[in-house]
């Protein structure tokens, strides 16, 4: 009886790896070119979904809050969900992808990409260049950290994907007033930390040299702390450093105390110039019934 039901287990534990296997296996990586560009059919599709990751009533969701915000001119939002991609970097890819299609305005550069790509467990936004002073960095990051990634990481694409796109419909239709807000709670939080940490080294350092000079009137003789100290007197110069002789008398016993310091001179030198250049994403480039919009660098990525 045991030897049949442990020959079961192994049969169903390779039968599990056999259909683990196979799902993998039968997950396509897409070239650039091979994502499917919904709006070549329907100006009112946003999103391409080829591997059915998410449903038929999420797609609508998304479809329609990007077609209200293209028509009221905030942007244009191009939404992709796929299992994987041909090449490593999501980045890349995104930026690559939407600008290919010409995501934005020709003139306004409002596009912003949006990527899932469940086999790496990504989400990647990417943002046009006039997009980049209200969909800053931070503020992708911070609509996938808040909205989208505890959905994800438990495999509900479509609530990740509907309430990340809900939160950048409220940033966009708001002119981002309440997240300032919120940044500005986030400064002043880093701020008041930061100046307690530097009120803490301050008083660190006052202790410190107040036991210091405390310490350096103690006379090595009578043990009081009764040390004067005296004009100091110089010894020797040279181009690195003068020398000088410190001298204290105690004033109880009339011990006398001497040391012999370095006082090091400034050091002429040239000035260093550390510069760099920046760098800009690719332009855009016409496609479909897109803008024709260009990427910079901006947006961000989260891994779920």
């Amino acid at each position: 009886m045991m030897k049949h039901l442990f020959s079961t287990k192994r049969i169903l534990a390779t039968l599990l790896l056999v259909l683990l296997l196979t799902d993998v296996a039968l997950a396509r990586s897409y070239k650039i070119d091979e994502v499917p560009n919904v709006q070549l059919t329907d100006s009112r599709r946003f999103t391409s979904n080829p591997d059915n990751i998410l449903s038929d009533r999420a797609v609508a969701e998304i479809d329609r809050a990007c077609d209200t915000l293209r028509q009221r001119g905030y942007a244009q939002i191009a939404v992709v969900a796929i299992e994987d991609i041909d090449s490593g970097d999501v980045f890349d890819f995104a930026h690559t992808l939407f600008s290919s299609w010409g995501v934005g305005g020709r003139e306004s550069n409002n596009g912003l990409g949006i990527i899932l790509v469940t086999n790496q467990r990504e989400i990647r936004f990417v943002t046009g260049y006039n997009l980049e002073g209200i969909l800053t960095d931070a503020r992708c990051h911070r609509i996938q950290q808040n909205y989208m990634v505890d959905y994800l990481s438990k495999g509900d694409y479509d609530a990740g994907m509907v309430e990340g796109i809900r939160a950048i419909a409220e940033l966009l239709a708001t002119g981002g007033e309440r997240w300032d807000d919120a940044e500005d709670e986030e400064v002043l939080k880093a701020f008041l930390g930061f100046m307690a940490v530097a009120v803490t080294i301050l008083i660190l350092m006052i202790i410190a040299i107040c036991v210091s000079e405390y310490y350096s009137r103690r006379c090595p003789k009578c043990h009081k702390h009764t040390l004067q100290k005296q004009p100091s007197q110089m010894l020797s110069s040279n181009r690195q450093f003068d020398l000088y002789l410190q001298t204290f008398i105690c004033t109880e016993c009339g011990h006398v105390k001497q040391t012999k310091t370095k006082e090091y001179k400034e050091s002429g030198g040239g000035t260093i110039f550390v510069g760099g250049g920046g760098f800009g994403g690719g332009g855009g480039f016409g496609g479909g019934s897109w803008g024709g919009g260009g990427f910079g660098g901006g947006g961000a990525g989260s891994r779920f």
